[in-house]
């Protein structure tokens, strides 16, 4: 192989590792070298006041079965269908063979809800109001855990202040769980305001759209990422899109220019993610010599039982200004086994690359092992694999195996052997490693060599590394760190008595804002058509011309009435705010 084949098959691996960068989101942006990171976030998330009326028929369960809920609703389709409800049905054929293969997939969440019929029930009807606490919780998770506690202790306090305005239809004053549970759609109802309703019915409405741009900079280095995400209604299917620009100055001055422009679109239903993806990047040198590589995939994971199954295949081509052009392709299969203890897994992989150069060449790996935990807490795993690389210019057959055992204060042990043999030659080399010491022995046609290192050190836990451990382990999300007050003891076990009155809440406050995100949608859609939703505001008896809502009036009846009223002053106000979510 001349050095200048060489030398491009480097520029060819290297081109087309940095294109399948930006198929991955967030990950051009995370990994660009340099030392200083500006990022604009993405500004659409809930508010506060939104979220805490998206919470409101959550709420008031116990905390384990809420958590269930929250990941839950990130699989609305597969909610759907654990409920026997009707789902969208795609043509015929064989894609739609392969959807409702992938329909049979069941989240773990969903599932687990399935004890709770009535509640799956509910987020089955509520579906869009599901779909949306799934995203929310997806993009902000802790702010969905402060609104879920806000919520709880304005119920606690709202029973300890004003017990007295809790009472049945004859005025008795309720008491225990049915007080608890008027107090909660007393205070969900607080909530349900036209704008806080125009901005959930928005945000499930059109396409959640996030943007993020990045700007880095570094001593040899400067550029910029943008990527733009997009979600369906539902959160199943996503696409990317994303483009950065990045210049390498070198120790003289010269300097190289590179512009990747890519895209992907992901699908999940319960346990099958399918994406898929495409880029393009141009490197330009400092003598006006260009690389132009495009590369494109797919790959795929579903779990059926205990066992995980994944598969990818790719890839790409590369063309330079001097004339010079190589195309690859490759692919992978495997799965991933839970077992009782750990997991037994196995990978295939084969790719080839060819150049019009004439140096060819087509590869192969195979790798098998398993990993468990022992009943004294250590854990051991086994690793087998076997590489084969055939080409124009020679080939080379590796063969590995290794096994160890990792106890966590240092002191594992590990044993490793590794045989080399491939048209220039063979080698093997064996390494040992137990009590602090490692011990390596290679072996070639011209004899073997051992080396030693450690005398007892090696492994041992260092003061800076118990340091950054100890460091690491205080860093936790507001939900991890949730304190088991008064305000959320009654949540942290579940209970029967406990469910039962978040399904009543769940029932109450959801009907009433689905009932309001409908008129919402009612008022858009009018909005949309060009029929005129700003009525004549008269006088009535409940509002004078001038009323406007406000948090302590705005009342669930009260907006019902104005809603549907015809000649209420609130039906401007609900009009307004359906027509900015409708024209957003």
């Amino acid at each position: 192989m001349t050095a200048t084949s060489q030398n491009y098959l480097k520029g060819f691996i290297a081109l087309t590792v940095g294109a399948c960068f930006i198929l991955q989101p967030g990950i051009s942006n995370a990994q660009q070298p340099g030392g200083i990171m500006q990022q604009k976030l993405p500004q659409k998330y809930l508010s506060p006041r939104a979220l805490e009326s998206l919470v409101t028929g959550i709420a008031f369960y116990p905390d384990d079965l809420v958590e269930t809920i929250l990941n839950a609703s990130q699989h609305p389709l597969a909610i759907r269908q654990a409920s026997d409800k009707p789902v969208v049905r795609i043509g015929g054929g064989r894609f739609a063979k392969r959807v409702q293969q992938f329909n049979k997939a069941v989240d773990p969440n969903v599932d687990k809800l399935k004890q709770y019929p009535e509640i799956l029930s509910q987020l089955s009807d509520n579906i869009a109001t599901t779909t949306l606490l799934g995203r929310a919780y997806q993009s902000q998770p802790d702010d969905v855990w402060r609104a879920i506690d806000k919520l709880r202790a304005e119920v606690d306090a709202a029973l300890q202040q004003q017990p007295e305005q809790f009472v049945d239809d004859s005025g008795v004053p309720l008491t225990g769980q049915a007080a608890y549970v008027a107090a909660a759609g007393y205070v969900a109802g607080r909530y349900f305001v036209p704008a806080t309703v125009s901005e959930l019915y928005t945000a499930y409405a059109y396409p959640h759209q996030t943007t993020t741009t990045t700007t880095y900079h570094g001593e040899n280095v400067n550029g910029a990422a943008t990527q733009t995400t997009t979600t369906g209604p539902y959160g199943h299917a996503t696409a990317s899109t994303g483009s950065s620009a990045t210049t390498y100055t070198g120790p003289n001055g010269n300097t190289v220019t590179g512009a990747t422009q890519g895209g992907s679109v992901v699908y999940q239903n319960g346990a099958t993610t399918v994406g898929a993806g495409a880029a393009t990047t141009t490197v330009k040198g400092p003598q006006g010599n260009s690389a132009t590589a495009t590369g494109a995939g797919i790959a795929g994971t579903t779990t059926a039982g205990d066992t995980t199954y994944f598969g990818a295949a790719g890839g790409g081509t590369v063309n330079t200004s001097y004339g010079l052009s190589a195309a690859g392709a490759g692919q992978v299969t495997g799965s991933v086994q839970q077992t009782q203890t750990g997991a037994n897994y196995n990978t295939q992989a084969s790719g080839s690359v060819a150049t019009n150069t004439g140096v060819n060449a087509y590869g192969s790996r195979n790798t098998s092992g398993s990993v468990n935990q022992n009943a004294d807490g250590s854990v051991s795993g086994v690793r087998s694999s076997s590489t084969s690389v055939q080409g124009t210019r020679g080939y080379a057959d590796v063969e590995h195996n290794s096994s160890g055992t990792a106890t966590g204060n240092g002191n594992g042990t590990y044993n490793g052997s590794t045989t080399i043999d491939s048209s220039k030659g063979s080698a093997s080399v064996d390494t040992t490693a137990g009590n602090g010491q490692v011990s390596s022995t290679v072996t070639t046609q011209n004899g073997s060599a051992t080396g030693t290192l450690g005398d007892g050190q090696v492994g041992q836990s260092s003061s800076s590394a118990r340091s950054r451990q100890s460091t690491g382990s205080q860093k936790g999300s507001y939900r991890s760190s949730r304190q088991s007050t008064a305000s959320n003891s009654r949540y942290s076990q579940s209970s029967s008595q406990q469910i039962a009155s978040g399904l009543q809440s769940m029932q109450k406050n959801w009907g009433q804002l689905s009932q309001q995100m409908n008129r919402s949608s009612q008022a858009a859609s009018k909005s949309r058509q060009g029929v005129q939703t700003y009525s004549q505001q008269r006088p009535s008896s409940a509002y004078s011309r001038g009323s406007s809502f406000s948090p302590s009036s705005s009342r669930t009846p009260s907006y019902s009435r104005g809603s549907s009223s015809r000649g209420s002053s609130n039906r401007g106000s609900s009009g307004r705010s359906g027509g900015r979510g409708g024209r957003r």
